[in-house]
């Protein structure tokens, strides 16, 4: 402002009420809601409020006099502006533009040009300079480009949606169509695009009825199943599905009268149902073609499809309903209390809650006895969708005979019971299963041989009665034979409280796994003789029973041996010998074996050696050992240790020892080493 313009107002007296209202009405524009401001012809800001500096992060001091062209992003599009509020006679003006804040961040405005000036340093609404309201408008920007991506989006959901759909006007011209319809239908989207969909029916007769019901709004949604026809006239079945949606102004609406309608591809399904039918009619005439009873129940129980056989099986004469639907309780109520069921007889209700039971759970096939004489068989299963599938069949014939088999198999049973007393469980299974012919035969096969009997039973049977020893004995073999069998030994013979047993015939697991199988035996039996002793001492035998038992593992003459009218299955050679010899030399309560033997089982049985022993036939002098237990079983000190030195022997047997034996031995250990030491 020229000196000569503030000396001329500096004359002119102030009045205070316009310069209270100027302050209070700079204080309102200060503090409005959106942007104001004052600029002159060269685009300096005159005048700014809160609401500038608060938009584009300056402070009042920056912007004073501030060149309002560093706001604008596209100074072309600010010419124009001012060159149109130039020429403009409108009083407004409304322009979106992008300015820049201090941070060079950009930021949608909407400026509102009213033509007002400012003049004389007073704020008025005549002169040339210009005003400015400025509305932040980033975020509405922001909604509407997010809302224009989720309709690209959407639409392109739409478009490639696996149903197809098609949006028409109330004349029934395409107004939106998805790629889904346009391959159904052979069509490209140019030619789609405001196709008259008419020409899509094969009969328009079937359209007008559909579109009157979506005109009178029955319901949200109607499914037809209708015919078109693609773009070269061949057939199509599908389902169309109409929810009460429109169209409107280019953007899909649930407001409205034009019709939304998804179109499903059926003609797989059509021809499919098509073929089930044929199937199905297939399938009823070979069912009623079989010579069996055929009945197929729903999930609910009623009948859904039965042939003659199965009318003419179990209601012969009778004037009984089957028609599709009747309900299978009340089949077979009607045949029970007509006295069909010859089983039924006495207890109808019984009968039928039983009946009912076992077909809503189908398991093995049952047999029905009818009272006209015949027998009839019911297979049932469920299935997949929760009905039952029976199929009766005619057993009458088969009934009698088996009636007179089942006689003549009860006494071959009751004889071989008897028979299969006096076998071993190995040699009755193979000669009843046809494995082993009944005649002398006999084969060279490598056996582990084992001998067991009681120690001092001579000693035991003058102590004691004849029915007490015979109960006692009795108890010891059944005891043993039941282990021996668990272990799968073929038990050859009783000599009094003797037992003779071999592994590896009529059955076989290979020379290594018999040994170790008829070691683990003995050492089984000599626990439950220690298990025994109790329940004997209890019964009042004062000593208890203590047995011993040999093994050797060699080759042997096995089979049957004797006449023709009377054989035994036994083994021969030197090796039952050998067994029988080291049964002889094993101390009470213990069990020895050969090397043979001890070569099979050394890695899963602890042995120790327990000397040689001289038998008749054999030159040379025969190792024995002496069956510890399972390496398994036995803890790290729980096994033997043997030092024999020219001048040191020890034998140590931890696990034998009580605790004041281990004791003494410990100290005697530790004077052994003092004095080795010195």
């Amino acid at each position: 402002m020229s000196p000569d313009r503030i000396a001329a107002l500096d004359d002119q007296p102030i009045d205070k009420d316009i310069v209270e209202y100027e302050r209070q009405f700079r204080e309102i524009l200060e503090y409005c809601s959106a942007g104001l401001i004052l600029v002159d012809e060269d685009g300096s800001l005159l005048f700014h409020n809160a609401r500038t500096r608060e938009l584009l992060g300056y402070t009042k001091e920056e912007l004073h006099l501030f060149d309002t062209r560093k706001f604008w992003r596209d100074l072309d599009q600010r010419a124009r502006i001012i060159e149109a509020l130039r020429a403009s006679p409108e009083p407004v003006l409304n322009q979106e533009a992008i300015w820049l804040t201090k941070h060079n961040k950009s930021v949608h405005v909407l400026i509102s040009y009213p033509q007002a000036a400012y003049h004389g340093g007073q704020i008025s609404f005549i002169g040339g300079k210009r005003v400015a309201w400025i509305y932040d408008i980033t975020a509405l920007r922001e909604r509407e480009a997010q809302s224009a991506e989720h309709e690209r989006q959407f639409r392109e959901i739409l478009d490639y949606c696996p149903a197809g759909l098609n949006v028409v006007d109330e004349d029934g011209r395409v107004l939106f169509h998805n790629a889904r319809v346009r391959e159904l239908l052979g069509y490209t989207e140019q030619e789609m695009d405001g196709f008259d969909t008419r020409k899509f029916w094969y009969d328009l007769e079937q359209r007008k009825p559909i579109l009157d019901g979506l005109r009178e709004g029955r319901g949200r949604a109607v499914n037809h199943e209708v015919l078109w026809k693609t773009k070269q006239g061949e057939p199509v079945h599908v389902l169309l599905s109409y929810p009460q949606v429109a169209y409107r102004d280019g953007h899909i609406s649930f407001v409205g009268g034009k019709r939304v309608a998804w179109i499903y591809d059926i003609t797989a399904l059509k021809k499919a149902e098509d073929a089930r039918q044929r199937s199905e009619q297939r399938l009823v005439e070979a069912i009623e073609s079989i010579s069996e009873g055929f009945a197929y129940y729903d999930a609910e129980d009623r009948l859904v499809l039965c042939n003659s056989c199965y009318r003419e099986m179990l209601y012969s004469g009778a004037d009984t309903d089957m028609a599709p639907g009747t309900s299978f309780e009340s089949i077979i109520r009607g045949a029970a209390e007509r006295g069909d069921i010859e089983d039924a007889v006495g207890h109808v209700e019984k009968w039928i809650a039983g009946r009912l039971h076992h077909h809503r759970n189908p398991g093995p096939p049952q047999v029905q006895r009818r009272s006209s004489g015949r027998w009839v068989m019911i297979s049932e299963r469920r299935t997949l969708d929760g009905g039952t599938v029976a199929v009766y069949s005619d057993i009458s014939e088969l009934k009698r005979r088996e009636e007179n088999l089942s006689e003549k198999s009860a006494a071959m049973e009751a004889l071989s019971g008897k028979l299969a007393k006096y076998l071993a469980p190995q040699v009755y299974d193979s000669i009843f299963a046809g494995r082993q012919e009944v005649k002398i035969a006999s084969e060279r096969k490598k056996l582990t041989i084992c001998f067991s009997d009681i120690a001092g039973f001579t000693e035991t049977t003058d102590r004691m009665e004849s029915e007490d020893l015979t109960q006692l004995l009795n108890h010891y073999l059944t005891e043993m034979s039941k282990i021996a069998s668990e272990h799968g030994a073929t038990i050859d013979k009783y000599v009094g409280d003797a037992i003779v047993i071999f592994f590896g015939d009529p059955e076989s697991r290979g020379v290594k796994d018999d040994a170790l199988a008829c070691v683990k035996m003995a050492i089984a039996m000599q626990r439950r003789m220690t298990e025994l002793a109790g329940v004997w001492r209890d019964a009042g035998i004062q000593t208890p029973l203590r047995c011993r038992i040999g093994i050797h593992t060699d080759y042997c003459t096995v089979g049957n041996f004797g006449s023709t009218d009377r054989m035994d299955y036994t083994m021969i050679g030197g090796a039952v010998n050998l067994a029988s010899r080291l049964e002889h030399e094993a101390p009470p309560g213990e069990v020895v074996i050969s090397y043979e033997t001890y070569a099979h089982v050394q890695d899963e049985i602890q042995c120790e050696e327990h000397g040689a022993i001289q038998v008749r036939g054999i030159a040379y002098p025969v190792t024995s050992y002496r069956v510890i237990d399972l390496k398994s079983n036995l803890a790290a000190g729980d096994i033997a240790m043997r030092t024999h030195l020219p001048h040191l022997r020890l034998d140590l047997e931890p696990h034998l020892m009580s605790p004041d034996e281990r004791k003494q031995a410990l100290g005697a250990l530790r004077e052994a080493v003092n004095r080795l030491s010195n």
